[in-house]
């Protein structure tokens, strides 16, 4: 194995866990929102709540499609490396 290859597989690794790493951080960021009790009996309160709720389900979305396309990510260096791997032991049996 050339001395460039072992350089661009340890980079590409280097990225694949990182993507690793950031997709599992999205993976726990699940949580509740507060009900209308949380609030109070402030005016509005009912609305505030609704508010949470929607930016928590907007926020948990954003977050399972993040983690997903980091996922993607991975598996995308994996296949370079896998492929750049067997490019290069057919270009050694030459």
């Amino acid at each position: 194995m050339s001395v460039g290859l072992t350089f661009h597989r340890g980079a590409l690794e280097t990225c694949a866990t990182a993507a690793r790493s950031a997709s599992g951080a999205f993976a726990g960021s699940a949580g509740q929102a507060p009900d209308v009790t949380a609030f109070g009996n402030v005016s509005g309160s009912a609305a505030m709540a609704t508010a949470a709720g929607d930016l928590l389900r907007a926020a948990e979305q954003a977050a399972k499609t993040l983690g997903g396309r980091l996922e993607a990510v991975e598996r995308t260096l994996d296949a370079v490396e896998r492929t750049v791997v067997a490019a290069d032991g057919a270009a050694v049996r030459r």
